[in-house]
């Protein structure tokens, strides 16, 4: 009798041990499963945050490629991404007719002509004019910004006083049209020092040495007639950021070529 209820406890301890063992299988397993519902979500994130990172770093605009072979203001693309420093504006790619810069700030007297209105420009831009303006005053050169932005309704007026005075296909050559022009993206200036300034006087020779250390080109020059479309402009300046500006300069290009190389083929290879 004692010896079956020996057997008895033997069995009853065994078959506590067993149940103990699956029960620390079963959790082991539960664990691992759970860490890894854990752990997945948490990777698709990281994901996820390096591409908006990467987008925020490339800051490209989102336009589609544009097509310049035809005349001008036919088949033209409309910017969409409308913070970028980079975007296109010409007589191919043009901006949507309510558009303004939301971070428009006003010019101070000491870097704008004032007098008919306070000027404003992108602050990005603004503040890069200021430190180009105080170095070339050290170097004994002065200017200032005779015209910055301009809204769609003040360019259109621009425009039909062209019109007015020389006529339609003169008016293409010397004037946007209103949607087309640089100085509605805040980030244009016409400059002069009392009177406008030409390719022989000595703010000229300073901007083409000296713009691109603070993100600025000379957009309109006399040998890029042919692509820009535009008559040259000595006075007109177009804020593209230190990188693009150095590049350009570099390699003494228009933006239209700058665009199409290294913005729109960067976006393709995508």
């Amino acid at each position: 009798m004692k010896k079956r209820r020996r057997v008895r406890k033997s069995a009853v301890f065994v078959i506590f041990v067993l149940l103990l063992i699956i029960a620390l299988l079963i959790s082991m397993i539960a664990k691992k499963v759970s860490d890894n519902q854990v752990s997945e979500p948490k990777q698709e994130k990281t994901t996820e945050t390096k591409k908006e990172n990467k987008k925020k770093q490339t800051n490209l605009p989102k336009v589609k490629k544009i097509d310049q072979s035809g005349d001008p203001y036919e088949n033209t693309v409309t910017v969409s991404d409308l913070d970028s420093i980079y975007i296109l504006v010409n007589k191919y790619s043009g901006l949507p007719e309510d558009y303004e810069p939301k971070d428009l700030v006003d010019m101070e007297d000491d870097y704008a002509n004032n007098m008919y209105g306070t000027l404003t420009l992108r602050k990005e831009a603004y503040e890069k004019f200021k430190e180009m303006c105080n170095a070339s005053r050290k170097d004994g050169v002065k200017f200032y910004a005779e015209s910055a932005y301009r809204g769609y309704n003040y360019q259109n007026i621009i425009y039909k006083n062209y019109i007015d005075e020389n006529g339609q296909e003169k008016a293409d050559k010397y004037a946007a049209r209103p949607g087309f022009s640089e100085h509605e993206l805040g980030l244009a200036l016409d400059l002069a020092n009392i009177w406008t300034i030409t390719t022989k006087g000595e703010e000229y020779k300073w901007l083409t040495k000296n713009a691109y250390k603070y993100g600025y080109i000379i957009r309109y020059k006399k040998e890029w007639e042919d692509i820009t479309g535009y008559s040259a402009e000595s006075w007109h300046i177009r804020y593209v950021g230190v990188k693009a500006a150095s590049v350009i300069q570099k390699e003494n290009i228009t933006y239209e070529e700058y665009y199409a190389k290294y913005i729109l083929t960067k976006k393709s290879s995508k």
